[in-house]
C-alpha cells in the first residue's frame, strides 16, 4: 500500500494513542491526522483497555511508563481482550533500554519508537505496520476462502469414498476413512461385477491434502471405467498403471491392492501394487495370513506386470484391507503399531464384526497413539464371509 493509497483510503485508520503525556499525544495526533487517520487518546493503560473493549482500532501507540497501568501491564491484558485479531502495537519510550525492548516484544509489542518522537519516523513505522495489517487481513480472507473450498471438497470426497456398503449383499463389508486434513489421498471402494463377483480396492496416494485428493479422484474415475470389464486382478492394475502413469507428477505414485471375490468358486484372487499386505483371518485354523504379491507402485514405470494369486474362502473367515496409516502410527516411545500387533488384534477380537469391529480397531489405535497427532491418513475395509 503506497502513501497515496493511505491518503485516499475511503475508511480512516483508527489509531489509539495511550500516553500520560498530553504533549506526546498532541504530537502524534497532529502528525497522523494528516495521513487519513482518526486518533483516539487515552491517558493510561486502564483507560486504553476500556476504549479497546468498546471500539475497534487498527493500531495502538503505547507509552511504557504510565500511572495506574503501565505499557507492560496493558500488553498482558490486551492480548486476552483482542484474542486472534491482529492489532499492531508500537511501544513508545524515552529510555533506549534493550531489556525493556525485549520484554515488550516478548509480551506482544510489534515495534518501538524512542521519545521524543520524530514525525517522519512515526509516519514510517505506522505505515509499515498498517501495510502488514492489510497483508494479514488479505491473507486471512484468502484462508477463509480456502477453508470454505476445502469444506466443499470434503463433502464431494464423502460421495467418492463409500460409507454405506449395503449394496453388496455378500460378503458383509464395513470400513472407515480418517484423513489428517479435510481431504486426503487414501481410497477404497467395492464393485459389483459380472456373475455376482465382487471387486475390492484399497489405495494410498503419496502426500496429503489437495494434490493427493485430486489424484485419488482421477484414480476413482479410472477404476470406474475399467473395473467392470477386466476379469483379472493383475490385468486391472496393469491397465490402471498405464492410464495413471501420464497423469501423475514425477514425485507422485500410488500403492494399491485389488481383490476379486468369485462367489461361484468361493475364492479370492488378488494383486498388489506396493501396498500394505492385507490380513486374512482363517477361522478354521485360527491363523492370520498376510496376502502379498509382486508388483511395483502405480506410476513408477510403464508396462509393469502384477502377479496374481488366489486363496480359498471358508465360512467365518475375514479380510482386512488397510493403509499404512494404521501400521506406521507411532506411540510416545516411537514404536510403530505394526502388522504383528494388528494381526494379534484380529485374532483376539475375531467374534466382533461389522461396525463394532471398526470402532474397536480405531479405539485400540487411539489407545496406542494419539489419533489427532497422527501424520498419515487412516483407511481400512473389513470384509467378513
Amino acid at each position: 500500500m503506497s502513501n497515496e493509497e493511505f491518503l485516499n483510503r475511503e475508511e480512516k485508520w483508527n489509531i489509539l494513542v495511550i500516553d500520560d503525556s498530553k504533549l506526546s499525544r498532541a504530537i502524534v495526533k497532529k502528525t497522523l491526522s494528516q495521513m487519513n487517520m482518526s486518533i483516539t487518546e487515552a491517558h493510561d493503560g486502564r483507560e486504553g483497555l476500556a476504549l479497546l473493549s468498546k471500539n475497534h482500532f487498527d493500531l495502538i501507540l503505547l507509552d511504557i511508563i504510565m500511572p495506574n497501568l503501565d505499557g507492560f501491564g496493558f500488553l498482558e491484558r490486551f492480548r486476552e481482550l483482542v484474542k486472534d485479531e491482529f492489532i499492531p502495537v508500537i511501544l513508545m519510550t524515552g529510555l533506549d533500554d534493550l531489556n525493556s525492548k525485549i520484554k515488550g516484544l516478548n509480551i506482544g509489542a510489534d515495534d518501538f519508537l524512542l521519545k521524543p518522537v520524530h514525525e517522519k519516523e512515526l509516519i514510517a513505522r505506522v505505515q509499515s505496520l498498517l501495510r502488514l495489517k492489510s497483508a494479514y487481513f488479505e491473507l486471512y480472507k484468502k484462508n477463509l476462502l480456502i477453508k470454505k473450498e476445502l469444506e466443499s471438497a470434503k463433502m464431494i470426497q464423502q460421495f467418492v469414498i463409500p460409507k454405506d456398503f449395503s449394496y453388496i449383499e455378500y460378503p458383509a463389508i464395513s470400513g472407515r476413512y480418517l484423513p489428517i486434513d479435510d481431504i486426503g489421498g487414501d481410497f477404497f471402494d467395492c464393485y459389483k461385477l459380472f456373475d455376482n463377483d465382487i471387486g475390492l480396492i484399497i489405495a494410498d496416494v503419496t502426500g496429503h491434502g489437495i494434490p493427493a485428493a485430486l489424484v485419488m479422484a482421477m484414480l476413482k474415475m479410472t477404476l470406474n471405467v475399467f473395473t467392470p470389464f477386466v476379469d483379472s486382478t493383475g490385468n486391472l492394475l496393469y491397465r490402471i498403471n498405464k492410464e495413471m502413469r501420464g497423469l501423475l507428477l514425477d514425485h507422485q505414485y500410488i500403492s494399491a491392492f485389488y481383490a476379486m471375490y468369485n462367489a461361484e468358486a468361493n475364492t479370492i484372487s488378488f494383486s498388489n501394487a506396493g501396498h500394505s499386505r492385507p490380513l486374512y483371518y482363517r477361522k478354521k485354523t485360527d491363523r492370520v495370513l498376510a496376502l502379498d504379491a509382486d508388483g511395483l507402485f502405480i506410476g513408477i514405470k510403464d508396462d509393469t506386470e502384477y502377479e496374481e494369486k488366489k486363496i480359498k474362502v471358508e465360512r467365518g473367515d475375514s479380510l482386512l484391507l488397510y493403509t499404512d496409516g494404521i501400521t506406521e502410527i507411532k506411540n510416545s516411545d516411537n514404536e510403530e503399531f505394526g502388522e504383528t500387533r494388528l494381526a494379534a488384534l484380529i485374532k483376539e477380537k475375531r467374534e466382533i464384526g461389522g461396525d463394532d469391529f471398526c470402532e474397536m480397531l480405531l479405539n485400540r489405535i487411539g489407545d496406542f497413539s494419539t489419533l489427532e497427532e497422527r501424520r498419515d491418513d487412516i483407511a481400512f475395509l473389513n470384509i467378513e464371509f
